[in-house]
């Protein structure tokens, strides 16, 4: 909703408070289900089902070969073979271009990339067909991967030189399983056996779209009536189904890549081992991992931001405005050099900003223009602070669905949103938000140094302190039952590489047992009170993982998703460098924006805050800004709090008599009563949180004791 906003720029939350109270509907949706070879629609209500098998092969062998006295080799080979999953009665559906055959999510992409550079556009009828309906007839959603071949091979090496030295090197490769949700549920989410109709424009005279409405013409449940404007469902659908061409209703969507298939892994170690003395041993190594084709949707309705009208792409244009609304500094200073609306200032203001060539291009004599001095000026006064907010919330998707839904752009429809000209849908174009293909192209790493040394029972001690160095670097790993995911960037996938959400630098452990070993035999009354007594701590601490941070719409950025069908890993970017610490802060109360808002004064008895001063830090964070930032990698900005740990046992046995022995013992987790707070959650569209801590992460102290007599 436009116009709704009030003094403060941000209209998303004045807009969501405003639909509540006047009980205007957003969102209209319902799934219908079908069956039969000719689709037809069941009753509602009725239920989804398919039966699907997934046949799954692994063979392998090893072998070991003592080459010599100091050297042993081992080696082996696995090949497994996961089939995709075939439904009994053939509900599965398959995404297919005009042709009925299937797309390939890299491919179709690349295509719409490299059209839009040259000013073209590449927005192709697509559609959905049950699987033995696709091209020729097929058996799978996707393509079998037949090259799961596993090598391993490791070495051992005892060198004549230091006979307590063993250096010891491996490579293996390792291929993953795939997960059954994902294969079993995703070739039901194409339009087809499940059809989801969604209306996310409703209009009170009872029209889905094409357009926004505003709080004067949009529908009001009990008011305008009692169902929302959506699609109808066609009684039976063809084969293949292409919503929007043939009249079919269609609303955000899944399918699964043609060249889907299993990750797999690197492997690589190297240690040297070194016993010393009889009873200690010192180890330290490296351990290596690179993951290939990992689990990755993407959205294929990703805006097309390389765009090029007028010599100029669409990046360069957004992002003009971007830095004259103030926006890339800070969120802090987004929009706060705006006037107030509808003084001769704001009307100075809009118009002074310098023309962009691709808006003067794209929007020439389409109507959107008139009454503004400058194109450019129209798309800041309707995009901007007093308008849909798109531009102050970095709303990539829905300023250029605006754009392109409205008719305004001078080429053809680029969205699967747009409507469609000359479809009576009610303004619906193919799908609601895209259609999410799973694919396989992810790709991380992991690389760690550690070292090991442990003792044995010297002198009644036993202890093992382990210590790692590491790094965990990816484009985002979710596992394969995620649903409306997609990556920050549909065109260039390395835009979200970073470090992952379970990297820690620094992780040490130590576990120690300690009986006392002087009187053992506990003769006399001071052998009984000094003897038999065994103490057992155990000792974690680590550095902290990347906090993240939510944007005001956590997708949107390079235009990947709308932020409701579909979201992904964007987040906070910090415009200089970060120095705010990295512990909790009592006694911190907050402080305000320009804007006047509240910035981390939310608190619950005690304000602590992560930051010592959170109103600082929020003027250092923006989101993304798509021409200016090229990358948002991994999954937070920062890292967060440091942590450790103590727990303990005590025991103390006590000898009664040459056969009876009474035991006591003592147990406590988080020994000291240490209280770890969990890392901040940050919003940017919830200022008043900002770096409050307020939850703990570990469990206050808990003690057992027990005692046990045994004869």
């Amino acid at each position: 909703m436009s116009g709704i906003g009030g003094g403060f720029p941000n209209t998303t939350t004045a807009d969501r408070a405003a639909a509540a109270v006047y009980g205007i509907v957003t969102d209209a949706q319902v799934a219908y289900t079908r069956s039969g070879s000719n689709l037809a629609l069941n009753p509602p209500l009725t239920h989804a089902f398919d039966q699907s098998t997934i046949p799954y092969y692994n063979v392998y062998f090893s072998d070991t070969w003592h080459m010599k006295p100091s050297f042993t080799l081992t080696y082996g080979m696995g090949w497994t073979l996961e089939m995709p999953p075939t439904e009994a009665n053939g509900k599965q559906t398959v995404l297919v271009d005009a042709a009925d055959e299937p797309i390939r999510s890299a491919d179709y992409l690349n295509q719409r990339k490299l059209d839009a550079e040259q000013g073209e556009v590449y927005n192709p009828e697509v559609g959905f067909a049950l699987v033995h309906n696709v091209g020729n007839g097929s058996k799978y959603p996707y393509d079998p991967f037949y090259g799961s071949f596993s090598p391993r091979i490791g070495a051992a090496w005892n060198p004549s030189f230091s006979k307590a030295t063993v250096i010891r090197a491996g490579y293996g490769r390792i291929y993953g399983r795939l997960n059954g949700v994902d294969l079993v549920l995703s070739p039901l989410l194409g339009v087809g056996l499940i059809q989801a109709v969604q209306c996310r424009q409703n209009f009170m005279s009872g029209v889905c779209g094409p357009t926004n409405p505003t709080v004067a013409n949009a529908f009001r449940i009990g008011v305008d009536g009692n169902s929302a404007p959506l699609p109808a469902a066609a009684p039976t659908l063809p084969q293949p189904a292409y919503p929007g061409y043939n009249l079919i209703a269609g609303s955000a969507s899944e399918a699964m890549d043609p060249q889907f298939r299993p990750n797999d892994v690197d492997s690589f170690d190297l240690t040297i081992q070194r016993q010393i003395g009889q009873k200690s041993l010192l180890e330290v190594g490296y351990i290596g991992r690179l993951i290939h084709h990992e689990y990755q949707p993407v959205n294929l309705n990703a805006v097309p931001y390389m765009m090029s009208v007028g010599g100029q792409q669409f990046q360069a244009a957004y992002a003009a405005l971007e830095k004259y609304m103030g926006c890339a500094t800070s969120v802090g200073a987004c929009g706060a050099n705006v006037p107030a609306a509808g003084s001769a200032a704001y009307t100075s203001y809009i118009n002074s900003m310098a023309m962009q060539p691709f808006f003067e291009a794209a929007l020439k004599g389409s109507g959107y223009c008139n009454g503004y001095a400058s194109c450019t000026a129209a798309v800041l006064d309707q995009e901007g602070v007093y308008g849909t907010g798109n531009l102050f919330t970095q709303s990539v998707w829905s300023m250029w669905s605006d754009l392109d839904g409205g008719g305004s752009f001078s080429f053809p429809r680029t969205m699967m949103n747009t409507a469609i000209p000359g479809q009576a849908l009610g303004g619906s174009g193919q799908f609601g938000s895209g259609v999410a293909e799973n694919a396989s192209t992810g790709y991380g790493n992991y690389n760690g140094g550690f070292i090991s040394f442990g003792t044995r029972q010297w002198h009644g001690l036993t202890m093992q302190h382990n210590f790692t160095y590491s790094k965990a670097l990816g484009t985002g790993a979710v596992v394969q039952a995620s649903s409306e995911y997609t990556q920050d960037d549909a065109y260039n996938l390395r835009t979200m590489y970073g470090n992952q959400n379970f990297d820690r630098k620094l992780v040490y452990n130590t576990y120690i047992v300690a009986s006392e070993p002087w009187f053992k035999g506990q003769n006399g009354l001071l052998g009984r009170a000094a003897g038999g007594w065994q103490f057992a701590p155990i000792f974690t601490a680590g550095s902290g993982p990347p906090v993240y941070c939510n944007t005001w719409n956590d997708s949107q950025g390079w235009g990947a998703g709308d932020g409701a069908n579909y979201y992904e890993n964007e987040q906070c970017v910090f415009t200089s460098p970060y120095k705010g610490g990295h512990s909790a802060n009592f006694g911190v109360t907050g402080g305000t924006d320009p804007y006047g808002n509240s910035i981390g004064t939310q608190t619950s008895v005690t304000p602590v805050n992560y930051f010592k001063n959170p109103a600082a830090v929020w003027n250092q964070v923006r989101a993304p800004i798509l021409g200016i930032d090229t990358r948002n990698p991994g999954q937070g900005p920062i890292t967060g709090q440091p942590y450790w740990n103590l727990d303990g046992q005590v025991k103390k046995n006590v000898r009664i008599a040459e056969s009876a022995t009474f035991e006591f013992s003592f147990i406590a987790t988080n020994m000291l009563n240490h209280r770890q707070f969990n890392d901040p959650a940050l919003y940017l569209n919830s200022s008043a949180t900002w770096g409050v801590l307020n939850t703990q992460a570990n469990p206050p102290r808990a003690m057992e004791f027990g005692g046990r007599i045994t004869f």
